[in-house]
């Protein structure tokens, strides 16, 4: 996905939460915390960067039966 579609995508998610909440949420979202607001796309961004930078879910794998 384009980080303009991203972008677009978590404006509506943020707008849509805003509206329930009564007030903007901007800023308040986890990936927030890594946002650049002079970036061209800044919470697409900032939500890469935190995807980037999470730790990877390790798989178990389950044992045959013998």
């Amino acid at each position: 996905m384009t980080l303009t579609n991203r972008q677009s995508e978590l404006d509506v998610e943020k707008w849509l939460k805003s509206e329930k909440a009564g007030r903007d949420l901007c800023g308040d979202f986890e990936f927030c915390a890594l946002c650049d607001k002079d970036a061209e796309n800044p919470c697409a961004t900032a939500y890469e960067k935190m995807k980037k930078s999470a730790p990877k879910k390790r798989t178990t794998r389950k044992s045959k039966k013998v």
